[in-house]
Parts: C-alpha cells; structure tokens; sequence
C-alpha cells in the first residue's frame, strides 16, 4: 500500500492508503480508527482490485484539524475525495461511523458514484427513544441511553483514556480474542480525545432511517451476533433495503464488532463473494 493525501474543500488534508488495481474498493474505517484497520483486507484484494483505505479527518495520518468532527462533515469528505480521485462505481466497505458517513452522503447526494455497499455493524439509530420498548431498541439497535451520552463520550477527553479504550477494545471483540488482535485493534485507535468527544457525540446523535429505503445499490449488512449492537437490528435493516442481504458472524467466528480483523479468512470470503456479484 502507498500513502498519498488530498485536500477536502474546506482544506483540511486527509490521508489514504491505496493499492492494486481493478474496480475500486474503498475501505471507511469506524470512529477513532485509522485506515490500517483494514490492513488484511487491502493486502488480500489488491489482487484483484483498487484498494483504498480513509484516514478520516483527525485521523491516524490526516490532518488533526479542529473543527468538523460530525457525520455531515465526513459524508462531504467522502464526496470529495470521490471528485478529487475521479472515482466512479465504487464499491464501499464502510464499518461503524464509516456505515454513518455513507447513510449521510446518501442521504445529501443519492448513490451517485456508487456501485455497491457493505455495512459492518452499525444500526441506523444509535440513541434509545425512552418511550420505546426493550424489544424494540432491540430491533433498532439502539444502545445508547440519553441521560448517559455526555458521560459516556466526555470520557475521551480525559488526559488518560486508557482505561476507556482498553475496555471499548475488550467489550467489542470476542471473549476468542488474544492479547495480540487486541493489541492491534488498540494501535488503530488514532484521534484525538477532544475530537473523539464530539465525534462520537455526533454520531450517536444520528437517525438514518429514513435513508435505508434511499439504497438503490446493492447492499450486504454485516454483524456478529456478540455485538454490542443486537444483531437484529440488522436484520431489520435489511428488511428495510430491497434485494439486500445480510451475513451474522456466529460468537465463535468472531462476531463482534470487528469481524474483519478477528476472523479476516472468513470476512474476507464473504466479502469476495459479494464483490464477485457486484461488479461481474
């Protein structure tokens, strides 16, 4: 993979990493981590394909800006870097805010330049509604209470969030996981605090479904069914979206909320064989 940066249009410099060569596959990492989270897919489709992994803005290598850490601003970024790169059918793999950065961008610019999408565990509503049912959180995948969202992310900006982050990295990956995929989830964890803050905020803050029935690609919703997210609420969504499916990564296979590093064999068979469909 080369290192290669472009300027956003409000002139922020962000960092990707791209490689291979074929239709485009461009990676979207979640929040606070950096584009090498991808690391065993780039290095297994640059075979066949344009690989690209988004360091998004604050970043691992991008700019450390201070302002636009919410969804809209990433969505226009994503915009950008498709005009800046020319960039026409490409094939999304976007894993938690990534997935809110696409459900944004569509909701702004329809599926223009886009071939196809796959959602890694990220619901289209974040925020519990207290008016609504556990079952129907459930369903939702709606996790986050509201009297809890300012502790929760006003937990980044403490001058040591080791603790935070040890223990998002454990709550988020399999109870198969070793100290050494731990470690590397960790490694990827390059934002900073303050900006973590409002990020995470932001996104949380988000209802995106009203944009599923704007997906007129086609769509795969990956999950685990240990996620922290209830794999239901994919299901759901992909009950929302015409023609799209759905893959559940068993406990067992390293379904948590990063399937592609705990189980990248797997993950990157199903992403292969979607990719296959999607641009015969």
């Amino acid at each position: 993979m080369r290192d290669h940066t472009f300027r956003a249009s409000d002139r922020a410099t962000l960092h990707y990493l791209r490689g291979g060569a074929g239709p485009t596959v461009l990676f979207l990492p979640g929040a606070g981590f950096s584009a090498e989270l991808f690391t065993r897919q780039l290095d297994h489709f640059a075979t066949s394909f344009d690989v690209i992994s988004l360091d998004k803005r604050g970043h691992g290598d991008s700019e450390p800006v201070s302002h636009g850490y919410r969804v809209s601003r990433f969505a226009k970024d994503l915009r950008d870097l498709l005009e800046a790169l020319d960039l026409h059918e490409v094939n999304l793999v976007a894993h938690s805010l990534g997935a809110a950065m696409v459900y944004n961008y569509v909701s702004l610019y329809g599926t223009e330049r886009l071939n196809s999408l796959v959602v890694v565990d990220e619901p289209a509503v974040l925020l519990r509604d207290p008016a609504w049912s556990d079952d129907v959180a459930a369903e939702l995948g709606a996790v986050y209470e509201p009297g809890e969202l300012h502790a929760l992310t006003a937990g980044f900006s403490q001058p040591d969030n080791s603790e935070l982050l040890t223990n998002i990295v454990d709550n988020m990956t399999t109870p198969q996981a070793d100290d050494a995929t731990k470690d590397f989830i960790r490694s990827c964890l390059r934002i900073p605090g303050p900006a973590a803050t409002k990020l995470f905020f932001n996104n949380i803050s988000q209802d995106f479904r009203d944009v599923l029935p704007l997906l007129d690609i086609p769509v795969l919703f990956i999950t685990g069914r240990g996620s922290i997210h209830p794999w239901r609420s994919h299901e759901w969504m992909r009950d929302q979206v015409p023609g799209s499916r759905l893959f559940v990564f068993e406990e067992e296979q390293g379904g948590n909320h990063f399937p592609m590093v705990e189980n990248p064999t797997l993950f990157n068979e199903v992403l292969a064989e979607f990719l296959a469909d999607v641009t015969a």
